[in-house]
């Protein structure tokens, strides 16, 4: 299968700046297959409009069933609109909204439930890299975020060091990563994120056992996304 190249474009972009690029990527042909993040708010339109494109929600709600919820988004909204794939404990929702891993796991079992494809993510900070605790760190992130289950998961590897930063682990660093999370689960899809562009994506795709990549800034910029879907 041809690696997956998820574009999460975050808080980003008016509504028509994201029709636009929408409808730029629809007049090309790639060598991978796409999923784009979009805002929530466009999502059910860019799907209802873009069928061809694959669509993945950037969060859902811990709340599963339809309630009084304001402001929350379920699984099963995303589900209605067609979307089949969200982005689960994004570094930036357990800094920012302090999403631990208990919460991480109920959304992930909230999206198995609705038959959409979590993308779980894991990272460790710069400190647990620097002394060399990071394996047991990142398996038991993985162990206390992933639900136990047949249906398919993919894990994406986001170091936190490396989001932004411009700086990205060694092919070897990746490497030893994907192996720890081999061990414990080879049914499991894996993907690299962080600081992704045209540069380094085709040596990145080389990695073994890799599925595919998380992209961030590198997404919001057609030229760059063209570059990397066809890398």
């Amino acid at each position: 299968m041809s690696p997956l190249i998820i574009a999460n474009w975050k808080m980003n972009l008016t509504f028509n700046e994201a029709i636009f690029l929408a409808t730029s990527l629809t007049e090309q042909s790639f060598s991978r297959q796409l999923i784009i993040a979009p805002p929530a708010p466009y999502i059910g339109y860019l799907k209802a409009h873009f069928e061809q494109i694959d669509f993945c929600a950037q969060d859902v709600s811990s709340k599963n069933e339809f309630g009084s919820y304001t402001g929350e988004n379920t699984a099963k909204f995303f589900k209605s609109c067609g979307v089949n794939y969200a982005i689960i404990g994004h570094s930036e929702r357990r800094n920012l909204c302090k999403e631990d891993d208990d919460i991480v796991r109920v959304k992930a079992q909230n999206c198995l439930d609705n038959d959409i494809t979590p993308i779980i993510c894991i990272g460790e900070p710069l400190e647990i890299r620097q002394n060399k605790s990071y394996p047991e760190f990142l398996l038991n992130q993985l162990k206390q975020s992933a639900t136990q289950t047949d249906k398919q998961i993919i894990i994406a590897y986001e170091p936190l060091w490396s989001i932004g930063t411009g700086v990205v682990p060694t092919i070897e660093e990746i490497s030893e990563v994907f192996a720890l999370i081999r061990g414990l689960e080879k049914k499991m899809k894996l993907v690299y994120g962080g600081s992704v562009n045209p540069k380094n994506c085709e040596e990145l795709l080389k990695i073994s056992g890799i599925s595919g990549l998380l992209v961030g800034g590198a997404s919001l910029n057609k030229e760059d996304l063209f570059k990397i879907l066809n890398s």
